[in-house]
């Protein structure tokens, strides 16, 4: 595949996945606040608690997707198609292990901790109910990892954002159901979306056997593979622990110390910036396949030109949407929830400054994971995200108040980012000064120029509806002229001339 057809196929994927994006972000939309309307604040709070719990026992899941993908990748850049069947296989094989173990764990956690969490009595049933609904969908989504893992390492990102806005509309469709019926609304709600997760994993094994029909889907035992995958996914296993328990922990801290209504609060601050995450993974994700097949391919210059680039565009996407949601913040929340739990707005800003920080190194964390060389980055990172939940507990339990669940993350945040450039240094030559004075700094003074213009807008007129659509177009155009101008180099540009100029010419002639 040329560079040319390369890059087509990363701004298809990424349009097909914002386009999935749009679509599945308004529908979540919906879904939140009907979720909370329907539920009430203490049930939503619940609700969190309990998932958050079972997402804790998927750590394993993570890491194993991540390696998963991986191996496919650099096999496909490497031209060894043959070898794909093997991964299959053998990443099958280990998820069915992967499966019983985390259903152990996960009953032990039900019989001896779920009555020690902060649970009123009268709904204990309920979450004991939820709890083994949630266990069920994890374990479904755990076998589901080697079939989704090929799909996206094939690139298939089309065909998988169909069946994603599909989940997304049967979700919302369950919720207005739950307007008419008089059972327990937090049991049937999880009975009905574990119906949805077991119809969306059944279609997605579907389309991946369809479609790669010289690929063998069966286990595979191969002891050598078993080996190099285990050596890699150990390295993965305690830092995706560690990053579930530094956001799903955080949830549990602030249960146990400030009640469901914080509780209710964070979780809606915690869905908002999920979706500005996801934002700006549509594009990570069309990118991650291509960087790891230049890994794999020994193309070392346009997995550099990758890293970079692609670090700029997803800081700029982040942009686009964060100002005007930070500067708009009580307004959005007004308008989308109607009376959102108090704090919440609070919440959400601090976390969406969090997501924005966290752009920063996503690539070069990537790039490290392409060449296999990642204990140095992984142990920095596991360390990082341990202390900082652990910090947030002991300023609880010193008496601060209940916003450090966010302050002291966006602390560790920061460091981590100077972790894994140090750890990038060592594994693939990482050039950490010209990161940092090209890209960093830079976008440091985009931030400052986009956060300035919304203020003296937000100070000059009254929030309403013109208000929010006017930050949000200025901020828009702002965001590509700045990023074009400040962000890009000289090389960068040149595509973007070359098409501006072929759509003069066309016009011209």
């Amino acid at each position: 595949m040329t560079v040319i057809s390369s890059n087509k196929k990363i701004a298809k994927n990424t349009a097909t996945l914002y386009i999935r994006m749009g679509i599945t972000m308004l529908i979540s939309f919906f879904t939140t606040r009907i979720t909370l309307e329907v539920l009430g604040v203490e049930d939503y709070g619940l609700n969190n608690v309990v998932a958050s719990v079972v997402t804790m026992f998927g750590f394993i899941n993570g890491s194993m997707g991540t390696a998963v993908q991986r191996f496919f990748s650099i096999e496909i850049g490497e031209n060894r198609g043959g070898a794909l069947s093997r991964i299959f296989g053998t990443s099958l094989y280990l998820h069915t292990i992967v499966a019983v173990v985390s259903l152990l764990i996960a009953e032990i956690f039900a019989i001896f901790f779920l009555k020690k969490m902060n649970i009123p009595v009268e709904r204990m049933f309920a979450a004991q109910v939820v709890f083994q609904i949630s266990i069920l969908s994890l374990l479904v989504n755990i076998l589901n990892v080697p079939f989704a893992a090929l799909l996206r390492a094939k690139e298939e990102f089309s065909k998988i954002a169909v069946l994603d806005i599909g989940q997304a509309v049967l979700k919302l469709i369950v919720l207005f159901l739950l307007y008419n019926i008089n059972k327990d609304k937090l049991i049937t709600l999880s009975l009905l979306n574990f119906g949805i997760t077991l119809l969306y994993v059944l279609l997605i094994t579907f389309l991946a056997i369809k479609l790669y029909k010289n690929i063998s889907f069966k286990i595979v035992r191969d002891k050598d593979l078993i080996k190099k995958m285990l050596n890699f996914i150990s390295m993965l296993i305690v830092t995706i622990l560690a990053s579930v328990a530094d956001k799903q922990g955080v949830v549990i801290i602030v249960n146990l110390f400030f009640g469901l209504t914080i509780n209710a609060a964070y979780a809606i601050a915690f869905s908002v910036s999920s979706i500005f995450e996801l934002f700006s993974m549509n594009f990570k994700q069309s990118v991650v396949p291509q960087l790891m097949m230049a890994y794999g391919a020994g193309n070392f210059e346009r997995m550099y030109k990758l890293l970079y680039l692609g670090t700029k565009i997803a800081f700029i996407l982040m942009l686009i949407i964060s100002i005007p949601a930070i500067f708009e913040m009580d307004y959005l929340l007004d308008l989308w929830l109607g009376q959102p739990p108090q704090h919440a707005s609070t919440f959400t800003i601090l976390l969406v400054v969090c997501a924005n920080i966290d752009t920063f190194y996503y690539f070069i964390y990537q790039a490290v994971h392409a060449s296999g060389k990642i204990k140095t980055q992984q142990l920095l990172v596991t360390i990082s995200y341990f202390l900082s939940v652990l910090f947030v507990y002991l300023c609880f339990k010193y008496g601060s108040n209940f916003y450090y669940a966010v302050y002291v993350p966006i602390v560790f945040a920061l460091l981590r980012n100077v972790l894994i450039m140090l750890s990038a240094k060592k594994a693939i030559m990482f050039n950490i000064r010209h990161f940092l004075s090209n890209i960093v700094i830079r976008s440091f003074i985009i931030s400052v120029i986009l956060a300035g213009v919304a203020a003296f807008i937000v100070y000059s007129i009254p929030a309403n509806i013109y208000r929010l659509l006017l930050i949000t177009i200025i901020n828009c155009l702002l965001a590509v002229i700045c990023g074009y101008y400040i962000l890009l180099d000289k090389k960068e540009k040149l595509p973007i001339l070359n098409i501006i100029n072929a759509k003069i010419l066309k016009r011209a002639g």
